[in-house]
């Protein structure tokens, strides 16, 4: 009927409402779209000496931008305020208070109508909605009743003083709680209050109490293809370094000296089978036809110096002996047999001279002799929350890798060992093994964690971190399917690279760039929001937790001082300190949480309040 009566006048503005109508037509035909009636109206208050036509100013431009064209109503009020109570709405007049539409049209307005629900999951980690209301979700994304990705690894970015670390200590703690084993690389500290309140091991590098490891003493079941991939990465980067290249031969020279290494070790060398004889026999005459070198000889006395040439090689095997397994006893085996392995197979171009010189700082003697050479702490097997701070060794370029690779190694033993949940949370120290020579181990590691119920986690800041790097994006992004961002605000102006690399929809981007910007926190806790993306679902979440968790949590230098200053005046258990400590900060009426610690640094002692605080 519309169509016909616009089409009975002809003029431009009803032929274009004509094409409207026929293009929403043909998309019902075409789509099997719902045509509904449809009311939206909008109430809106203010105080009786305020400019209300600036508010309706203010609405029809907004709306305007958007592409929806609203009408102000002056004649039905009453109806329509009456109306907007909950339940009400049939007392809407059908003649002029409803318009015709399509269905997605008609929804596209009340994507906030849903409230959001706790997920059914075996693991639950509490967060907020946009309102404070608590909500429950699955974070891996893989245990709950709807799966939502294929692994529960994730990658969390957010600038200095987003809540990221504040964000990190509430899911570990949720995860602690729940039966997971918590492993932690850290670089600021982050995580010593938390790690202090579970009673778990808190571990940090010095120079007189380095993070040791024996890496080469495994038994013979453990020896595999991952575990030589490991060796053979841990001797490249003291050899070659961090950003250094590994030529193929170099790579396979390695792996062929762990090989021989533990062979030596587990079953000696007595001599060569028969097969082996034949094989070095051919490669020998092989080589010997195609060297420059004319030998005027016999077919027979050219393989009795063959013969010889191999008895040769054989002694030198037997007489290289290893008595026991450590970083110690692979430097003399391999600086003995890596010259024997080139001779034999006419390998040239290696660096010996650099191995050698590189590798002797970890030998007995070295700089970092105990590094590789002691056993670590075999309880860390048994601990079910590890933090391992190494912020004194983030500037040295071998040892931060190094420390980094070996702390990863645990997390994998550990992995293989223990039945229950895991998640390895790794902060600014990925960056020391965002390197090529890492990349496969780092893929690796992270597909391996699938398997053994096991999470990896990075935690970052700097938006150059994941611009600059293809390792980041091939090895580290691309084997996440939980992504999370805090205020994004910092990088709006470059946003559009982050987009690309994660993956983000402008649904999600629009979602992102509302975190912390909604007027939802007055009367709160400490809050911060945070967006959640599993898989192809995503969300932004609040963060809020009591003055407890939060004075666990904090990396602030002054309310750290104050709590321990709690505890070593009652000389009490942590918790028994922040109880104490909230205690008095609730009475002392302060809000903040460093204006109350500094009055806690300047009195020096435990306050013991009573009454408020008046300045």
């Amino acid at each position: 009927k519309k169509k016909n009566r616009h089409a009975s006048i002809p003029n431009p503005s009803n032929q274009m409402a004509v094409e409207d109508i026929k293009q929403v037509q043909d998309v019902i035909a075409r789509e099997s779209k719902l045509l509904v009636y449809t009311h939206f109206n909008m109430v809106v208050g203010v105080p009786a000496d305020t400019d209300l036509q600036k508010c309706t100013n203010h609405l029809e431009n907004a709306f305007g931008r958007m592409g929806i064209h609203i009408s102000k109503r002056a004649y039905n009020q009453l109806e329509l305020f009456v109306s907007s109570f909950p339940g009400n709405c049939y007392s809407l007049n059908e003649e002029y208070d409803r318009f015709l539409t399509l269905s997605d049209a008609a929804v596209c307005l009340m994507y906030k109508e849903r409230v959001q629900h706790s997920e059914e999951t075996p693991i639950k980690i509490y967060y907020t909605d946009r309102q404070g209301v608590p909500v429950a979700i699955d974070i891996t994304g893989k245990e709950g009743k709807n799966k939502l990705t294929d692994n529960s690894n994730f990658f969390c970015l957010g600038p200095s003083g987003s809540g990221k670390s504040f964000h990190m200590n509430s899911v570990v703690r949720q995860l602690h709680e729940q039966g997971t084993d918590v492993v932690m690389v850290d670089t600021g500290n982050s995580y010593e209050g938390l790690c202090e309140y579970f009673g778990g091991k808190y571990i940090s590098y010095t120079e007189e109490r380095p993070i040791t490891m024996n890496p080469f003493r495994i038994n013979r079941e453990e020896m595999n293809v991952e575990k030589t991939g490991f060796l053979k990465n841990l001797v490249l980067l003291i050899w070659k370094g961090t950003q250094g290249t590994v030529t193929k031969t170099e790579d396979r020279l390695i792996e062929h000296v762990i090989t021989e290494y533990y062979d030596a070790y587990f079953n000696g060398f007595e001599g060569f089978t028969p097969q082996q004889r034949e094989d070095l026999r051919k490669s020998l005459v092989i080589d010997d036809r195609n060297s420059s070198e004319k030998r005027h000889e016999s077919e027979r006395e050219r393989a009795v110096r063959i013969e010889g040439i191999i008895d040769e090689i054989e002694g030198r095997r037997k007489e290289l002996k290893v008595e026991e397994l450590s970083f110690n006893s692979f430097y003399e085996y391999s600086v003995q047999r890596i010259p024997d392995i080139c001779e034999e197979n006419r390998i040239t171009g290696i660096d010996l001279s650099t191995y050698r010189y590189m590798m002797k700082d970890f030998y007995l003697g070295g700089n970092h002799e105990k590094t590789l050479n002691e056993n670590m702490d075999s309880s860390l097997f048994d601990e079910t929350f590890v933090v391992f701070e190494i912020d004194s060794i983030k500037d040295d370029p071998l040892l931060f890798p190094l420390v980094t690779l070996i702390i990863m190694d645990v997390f994998l033993q550990k992995m293989r060992i223990k039945k229950n949940r895991k998640v390895l949370v790794i902060e600014e120290a990925w960056k020391a093994i965002a390197s090529p020579l890492m990349a496969e181990y780092i893929k690796f590691m992270y597909k391996t964690a699938r398997k053994f119920w096991a999470s990896v986690g990075v935690v970052t800041q700097e938006i150059q971190d994941i611009i600059g790097s293809e390792i980041v994006k091939e090895a580290i992004i691309n084997n996440s399917d939980v992504v999370m961002l805090l205020d994004q605000s910092k990088f709006k102006e470059r946003f559009d690279t982050i987009k690309t690399i994660l993956g983000l929809t402008d649904v999600d981007c629009k979602k992102i760039f509302t975190i912390n910007r909604l007027e939802n926190k007055e009367g709160r806790s400490f809050f911060r929001e945070v967006f959640i993306r599993r898989g192809t679902t995503s969300g932004v979440y609040g963060v809020e937790e009591p003055r407890e968790c939060y004075m666990t949590y904090t990396t602030e230098r002054a309310e750290k001082e104050a709590l321990k200053l709690y505890k070593r005046e009652l000389q009490c258990s942590h918790q028994e300190a922040i109880e104490a400590y909230c205690r008095d900060w609730n009475t002392s009426g302060i809000g903040k949480a460093l204006p109350f610690a500094q009055k806690v640094n300047e009195a020096g002692c435990v306050l013991n309040l009573t009454t408020k605080i008046t300045s």
